[in-house]
């Protein structure tokens, strides 16, 4: 099964969703960055003793969220209240109301690392109901750099040319071998040049 794959996703590339678990018997949602490496598996790396990864383990089941409104986000982290929730259709756990794509997922492996765990699971169901939007940062932050470069001339340079440094990093740890990677090795090539 290549759920994944359908779905318009990028072997390495991390996407942003919205993991939705049940915590005791209340809906509960957060951000999370996640990846596939065979198409057959969901792969994420959660920080340890949060909310999140507590119910992944009691309840072994979750949903991803395919969102595109960043609005969604913001309420996740700042104004849970907000989000309608429903039952999803083959796990124990709630998908949010109106999006345009879920997957729900069983887990099937952990790894424990320093401050997080590594989390592997296995696609059981998957419903559409729009258009998929996949979120990867690194589209917007290659923008962001390249009009950040042009103020050069006008800001602190070495302000500018550390973030996008950063902006470089994140780029390569989201979308490795991406044409955002290249846009970004080549403008700061072309920085260094001048």
């Amino acid at each position: 099964m290549e759920t994944l794959k359908k779905i318009g996703m990028n072997r390495g590339w991390i996407y942003e969703v919205i993991i939705s678990t049940y915590h005791d018997s209340n809906p509960h949602s957060a951000p999370i960055g996640v990846w596939t490496d065979d198409f057959a598996t969901l792969r994420m790396e959660i920080y340890k003793n949060t909310r999140t990864i507590k119910n992944i383990m009691t309840f072994r089941e979750f949903a991803v969220n395919l969102v595109s409104d960043v609005m969604v986000f913001y309420q996740a982290l700042f104004d849970k209240a907000k989000i309608a929730y429903e039952k999803s259709a083959k796990i124990n756990a709630p998908v949010i109301k109106g999006i345009p794509a879920v997957i729900e997922f069983k887990l099937n492996g952990v790894e424990e690392k320093e401050k997080t765990f590594h989390l592997t699971s296995t696609p059981v169901h998957t419903q559409i109901n729009g258009s998929i939007n996949l979120i990867n940062r690194a589209k917007a932050l290659t923008l962001e750099s390249l009009i950040l470069a042009t103020k050069l001339p006008y800001l602190a340079e070495r302000n500018i040319k550390e973030t996008l440094q950063e902006n470089n990093r994140v780029i390569s740890k989201v979308a490795p071998g991406s044409q955002y990677e290249k846009i970004l090795r080549m403008l700061l090539e072309c920085l260094q040049s001048k």
